[in-house]
């Protein structure tokens, strides 16, 4: 059509949103041979295969490997810190929770792979397990902000982040051994990882170790070192590939472990230097609370075929996953008792995927998956006074779930993209059933309570509409039911928590969510065939609205003339907000002034700005009061200077962080909200690398460099201070 060309009228809208910049070829290569030509910007986890970002509905977040790399974080989680609609809550140092959309836990699902790393225990709130995954081994992540129900099931009201990680090369025959290391001012972190690979015509192989010795975490100006935030962490990966003809096989496996990792909300004053938190410092609840061993393990077989024909593509992905959990707890009380509870969750899928092809016209993701849990819980207690370690099964033997309870999971789904006028329309309506079996024997250790032995069953849909006027422009609309079937931690656990004693209910019902969304998109590649600039303006921008209904709510109230919490589906809450990125790379516009539109200074260079904002907002309908844990207001803009196309980086940025003082009632006693959480923070940070040649690359990454004091909503401890972290990758 004839309006595509006319690209420039585009940027006067696309400079009014607000992406992270993403490139996904190393600097100065293309697949295409020349440095400019970029390709188009492609995301998987949408509609389950490749598609161009400005072509899908949703809103969608991405971080490419060499961003991976610049951002230069010890922790999994931390790499999405500061990203478009993403907020990283640290419960203690080493634990990283991702909130999207306002949610967190197990309303968010993690993907390995395409397969699901989710299991039944994953609690309400906050949880750490995101944190097992070693960062050395990412090279890619995608989240898809807002409910995704129809391909991935219970769980995907916030959203979907799908972590990939490294595979072999099957193509030439070659081979790399190397070394990376890490070293972090703040912690005094020492990283270090060799890895090696090797790759033939038609196979390949590759395996990587990691060992982490984190010190103290220092804080901001007058925090100083904060106690019992000292920890370690090591890891091992490797990886296996087959291609035959249009087949290909892939396993991957990898095994990380944490150990004596506190958590520190619970058993520290908080902070080293508490005179200065108003009021002085908090008590600590506990006097210890230590995770002696957090450990996981992921094995993943995929076998691939690709035709190109009518079944473009088909996949089965067969897995493992086990979490292994060790905690010791000593509570403060008269007669001080050391509690050694744990668990192992073992959990078998097997999931597949056939891509449909019908032409221009029709293109179908049909699928199903499986999923089954086998928990084994223990515990026992010991009076530090006596040393005698109690044996009544009926109570204190309890372990946080009852040992062998089981819980099975299965889906099927279908999701059809239908495209008309020469793709100015797109149509994409999906449905899913969804089957759940949850069984545990609740009445060993609550005679009051009914054994758990229940079936949810649901359909949930959606509808998306995308209109595609030019290439470069897109706008979208999305409409969702989602729903969430109640798992192991919300009808079986029983634990402590921050709001007390947490018993069973295992009489909880599905929640279900209603959600709506409006984005735009644009994505205007680079008009100067000798820039080294990635695109010239890539962006989008949401609004968005979810409303849950019968939703899981913590209530007060008795049990065998106890003060207990437990959950029940009296909930009734809407969130709602904005998000929006965008990233100018400036080139044309030098031609207005007669200056060169290819370069800035030297041939090879390239200017840019980056910036995103994120605002969310949620209203407990039921108890006229904001919703539990929302993020507050979030904006990141940098300066991105590249200078030998790409090989060497200068990135400035800054982070705001505005005040939340929209907190739940519940929010208000807990140690990690108190009243110096409402106050805004800004902080200043400098990416910087180089990439001289293809076996080596230097990344320095300086955070806060103002060694401002501060506190992230419903961190276990201060963030840290003047943060020097400088990493290395050495290949032979």
């Amino acid at each position: 059509m004839f309006i595509r060309s006319k690209t420039a009228a585009l940027a006067a809208v696309l400079a009014l949103l607000c992406p992270l910049h993403a490139q996904d070829t190393k600097p100065g290569e293309s697949p295409e041979g020349k440095p400019h030509e970029a390709p188009p910007i492609k995301v998987t986890t949408p509609q389950g295969s490749a598609s161009e970002r400005v072509a899908t509905p949703e809103s969608v977040t991405i971080l490419d490997q060499r961003q991976v790399e610049e951002r230069n974080v010890g922790q999994a989680p931390d790499l999405l810190d500061g990203a478009t609609g993403v907020f990283i809550q640290h419960t203690a140092a080493g634990q990283g929770s991702p909130f999207v959309r306002g949610l967190t836990g197990k309303q968010i699902v993690v993907l390995v792979n395409g397969v699901r790393f989710n299991n039944s225990i994953f609690r309400a709130g906050p949880n750490q397990y995101f944190s097992s995954l070693d960062g050395h081994n990412i090279v890619r992540i995608e989240v898809v902000r807002g409910p995704s129900s129809v391909l991935y099931g219970s769980d995907a009201q916030g959203g979907v982040i799908n972590v990939f990680t490294r595979k072999p090369a099957v193509d030439v025959f070659d081979y790399t051994f190397g070394t990376r290391a890490r070293y972090a001012s703040a912690s005094n972190e020492r990283r270090g990882n060799i890895f090696g690979a090797v790759g033939g015509s038609g196979f390949g192989a590759l395996a990587s170790a990691t060992y982490s010795d984190v010190d103290l975490l220092n804080g901001g100006a007058g925090i100083g070192r904060q106690p019992k935030t000292d920890y370690e962490e090591w890891g091992a990966y490797g990886a296996a590939s087959a291609r035959f003809g249009k087949h290909r096989i892939d396993f991957t496996y990898s095994h990380f472990e944490q150990i004596n990792l506190n958590r520190t909300d619970a058993v520290t004053t908080w902070v080293a230097n508490p005179s200065i938190l108003p009021g002085g410092g908090t008590q600590s609840r506990e006097i210890q609370n230590l995770f002696v061993k957090q450990g996981d393990d992921l094995a993943i077989l995929r076998w691939e075929w690709t035709l190109g024909t009518l079944l473009e593509q088909f996949h089965v992905n067969a897995s493992y996953h086990r979490v292994q959990e060790d905690l010791l707890r000593t509570p403060r009380s008269a007669t001080p008792t050391r509690r050694n509870q744990g668990f192992n969750v073992h959990t078998f899928g097997l999931s597949a995927l056939a891509v449909l092809n019908f032409g221009e016209w029709s293109r179908a993701s049909v699928g199903g998956e499986v999923y089954h849990d086998i928990v084994h819980s223990r515990r026992s207690d010991q009076n530090l006074v006596t040393g005698a370690v109690t044996s009544n099964p009926r109570l204190d033997d309890r372990g946080q779930f009852p040992d062998w309870s089981l819980y099975s999971s299965f889906g099927v789904y279908a999701q059809d993209e239908i495209r008309l006028a020469d793709d100015l329309l797109l149509i994409r309506p999906g449905v899913r059933y969804s089957g759940f079996r949850a069984q545990a024997d609740l009445d060993k250790s609550f005679s009051s309570l009914d054994g758990v032995n229940e079936y949810y069953g649901d359909i949930t849909g959606a509808l998306a509409f995308l209109i595609r006027p030019i290439d470069e422009f897109s706008i979208g609309v999305n409409l969702a039911r989602g729903f969430r079937a109640p798992n192991l931690d919300d009808l079986a656990a029983s634990k402590g928590t921050g709001a007390g004693n947490e018993i069973p209910n295992p009489d909880l019902e599905p929640e279900d969510q209603w959600s709506t969304e409006l984005s735009v998109k644009g994505y205007v590649p680079t008009r100067s065939p000798e820039s080294a600039a990635p695109h010239w303006i890539s962006g989008n921008a949401a609004v968005f609205f979810s409303y849950f209904d019968n939703a899981f709510r913590r209530i007060n109230t008795t049990f065998n003339g106890s003060g207990v919490v437990q959950f029940d589906n009296s909930g009734r809450y809407r969130i709602y907000g904005f998000e929006a990125e965008v990233s100018w790379f400036i080139g044309p516009e030098l031609g207005l002034f007669g200056l060169p539109a290819d370069h800035i200074f030297f041939e090879g260079d390239a200017l840019g700005i980056i910036a995103n904002f994120t605002w969310t907002r949620g209203d407990d309908i039921k108890n006229d009061e904001p919703v539990s844990r929302i993020p507050p207001l979030m904006t990141e803009v940098a300066l991105r200077y590249e200078a030998m196309r790409g090989k060497v980086y200068v990135e400035p940025y800054l982070q705001f962080v505005g005040r939340q003082d929209q907190l739940a009632s519940g929010n208000k006693g807990d140690v990690r909200f108190t009243p110096h959480d409402e106050a805004s923070y800004v902080l200043f940070g400098l990416r910087a690398g180089w990439y001289p040649v293809r076996n080596f690359n230097l990344n320095l990454n300086i955070q806060n460099i103002g060694n401002r004091a501060y506190h992230g909503l419903g961190n276990g401890t201060f963030g840290p201070g003047t943060n020097v972290i400088l990493s290395a990758e050495l290949k032979w």
